[in-house]
């Protein structure tokens, strides 16, 4: 008996060890070792970019270890607007488990990892909470595939209100418009409630709406009011759209420069790159478009 067992433990042991050669015989190919040691040994300097450079290295050659790479780079101190870089790179790869990687022979293609919507939303959350205007459009983008309207809505709106005009996929303003009869969109009616109720990233909604004059009149002043009620919370989107809307002085809205520094300052503070002043100063001129 005890012969007999230990036969079907050593067959099993074949079979196991089977198994592992074929998974590693399978598995994606990895970066030469000799680019390894040579992107490695530079990154041990903490950079952002020698870590960018190695996620960006990795990720030609479909090797999941880019996505280390990413992370250490979206943690790198001290922080700077290349964080929300990294942090929207990985909203990017674990959208579908792809890397950008190239199509040499000694490169295995397709999927790197297993899609995650999960770390998909929140590296793209974290990043549009950083500024990331790409950020906030993928959002939208990722929202919109899962049938989720009124989170592609929220990030429509705010991608809208940096860019100064919508995109495309958004459908806006068509998307939220009244009904014939006057009665207003099931999901403005939502962001009103909600609003109204003191939730934050709902006055923000409600107070695009209102400076865009998407599913509700353009007023700017309903604009700014809801915008500050959010901002009084600590919403970063709520300081910083307070601080465009009194930079661009538009809707209705009195230009204040000096108030919507205070207002950006607090938004920067919370490590929103988009409201330094290198950037901000930019952002408030009118929109400017030329015709070939």
């Amino acid at each position: 008996m005890t012969l007999r067992i230990g036969r079907i433990a050593s067959r099993l042991g074949g079979i196991a060890l089977t198994f592992a050669l074929v998974a590693c015989s399978s598995a994606p190919s990895r970066t030469p070792a000799s680019i390894v040691q040579s992107v490695e040994a530079k990154a041990a300097d903490g950079s952002f970019d020698s870590a960018w450079d190695a996620a960006k290295t990795y990720e030609t050659f479909n090797d999941p270890r880019a996505v280390t790479w990413y992370e250490r780079a979206a943690a790198v101190t001290p922080w700077t607007f290349h964080n929300p870089q990294a942090e929207e790179a990985l909203g990017r790869i674990w959208t579908h488990g792809e890397l950008l990687h190239g199509t040499g022979p000694n490169i295995v293609q397709g999927a790197a990892l297993r899609a995650s919507p999960r770390k998909a939303e929140r590296w793209y959350r974290t990043a549009a909470e950083h500024g990331n205007p790409m950020a906030m459009l993928m959002l939208a983008k990722f929202h919109r595939e899962r049938g989720d309207a009124a989170s592609a809505l929220r990030w429509d709106l705010r991608a809208t209100i940096y860019h100064h005009m919508q995109s495309e996929s958004s459908r806006l303003p068509q998307a939220i418009a009244p009904q014939p009869d006057g009665t207003l969109h099931p999901l403005v009616v939502d962001i009103q409630r909600r609003a109204q109720r003191g939730d934050a990233d709902a006055q923000v909604d409600l107070g695009a709406m209102y400076e865009l004059g998407m599913g509700l009149p353009r007023d700017g002043i309903e604009a700014l009011r809801w915008y500050r009620r959010a901002a009084d919370q600590g919403n970063v989107y709520g300081q910083y759209f307070t601080g465009l809307l009194l930079g661009r002085g538009r809707a209705g809205v009195t230009k204040d420069l000096d108030a919507a520094a205070g207002w950006f300052a607090k938004a920067y503070a919370q490590k929103f790159y988009l409201a330094d002043e290198t950037y901000w100063r930019k952002t408030i001129e009118p929109p400017f478009w030329t015709f070939g």
